[in-house]
């Protein structure tokens, strides 16, 4: 049934099969007998290297323990800087479960971010670095 549909799309449009996928719009796609297989690990790596993280000492959890961001008034921090790289966390949460409570803890201050947020999500980026190769991956059947 899908040889069919196969050839009747290409009679009908311009096209040709080029196998498996295994790349799209930044996920890693790994198909096998198990099912489907999604990651970001490469994403996560570019991410890193963008905002001059890629030596960055890395540390075993996403967010500090009773850490109190609070909304400043004016803030200190190249605004566009600061949301491009929450744009990049927020995109990697879809493979990395693990950073979604800390971007969204720092998505909140967006308006007017002061270094305390800009720490906060660097913390995040010293998460990933720390847990790079672990290799987060979701599957689906």
């Amino acid at each position: 049934m899908f040889e069919n549909f196969k050839n009747s799309m290409v009679q009908q449009f311009e096209m040709i099969d080029i196998g498996l996928m295994t790349h799209f719009l930044g996920l890693e796609v790994m198909q096998k007998e198990e099912g489907i297989f999604v990651s970001q690990s490469d994403y996560a790596t570019n991410i890193l290297e963008r905002f001059k993280m890629e030596s960055c000492n890395p540390i075993s959890t996403p967010v500090e323990n009773g850490v109190e961001l609070r909304k400043s008034k004016a803030g200190n921090v190249d605004l566009t800087y600061f949301k491009s790289l929450i744009g990049s966390l927020r995109y990697l949460t879809c493979t990395r479960p693990d950073i979604l409570y800390g971007v969204g803890l720092i998505s909140r201050y967006m308006d007017t971010p002061d270094q305390s947020h800009l720490n906060a999500a660097k913390r995040i980026l010293r998460y990933i670095k720390g847990t790079i190769n672990e290799r987060y991956v979701l599957h689906f059947k």
